[in-house]
């Protein structure tokens, strides 16, 4: 990691519920080459853990209230998704939104990104790809 780029606490958010499990352990893997850059990155509750207010704490109250930016990856239809993307606009903070060059996404993320300051989307063809824009995220330096 560059001396300039201090530690961030990031939430990665995406669809669990119907997402195929080769998707989420992609996630996982992007999720430890954020860990491996000296970033907090928080864990996901799941599928089965926990009740449904223990989920909505964690991921609203907790994952995306207490983090410095969010990114969230639209590969894949997600209520609670958009739940987390509405947050972190409304509070302000960077925000990440990305999907595989493949992928539909709804254009209110589309929208999002065109209107909001603080709101960014970038395709990818690997999720390790995104790690330079992460970085130019936190530094401030993404521009649309």
């Amino acid at each position: 990691m560059s001396a300039e780029l201090s530690p961030a606490n990031l939430y990665v958010g995406c669809a669990l519920t119907e997402a195929l499990g080769e998707f989420r352990e992609e996630v996982e893997g992007f999720k430890d080459l954020l860990r491996e850059q000296g970033h907090e990155v928080f864990d996901f509750v799941g599928l089965v853990n926990g009740t449904a207010a223990d989920v909505y704490r964690w991921d609203i109250q907790h994952c995306v209230r207490d983090s410095d930016a969010l990114i969230a990856i639209c590969d894949h239809p997600s209520t609670g998704l958009g739940w987390e993307l509405s947050e972190a606009t409304r509070l302000g903070k960077s925000v990440l939104a990305v999907a595989h060059e493949r992928s539909n996404v709804t254009r209110l993320v589309l929208g999002a990104a065109a209107v909001e300051p603080n709101v960014h989307f970038r395709r990818y063809n690997q999720l390790s790809d995104l790690m330079p824009t992460v970085a130019d995220m936190l530094q401030g330096r993404l521009s649309d």
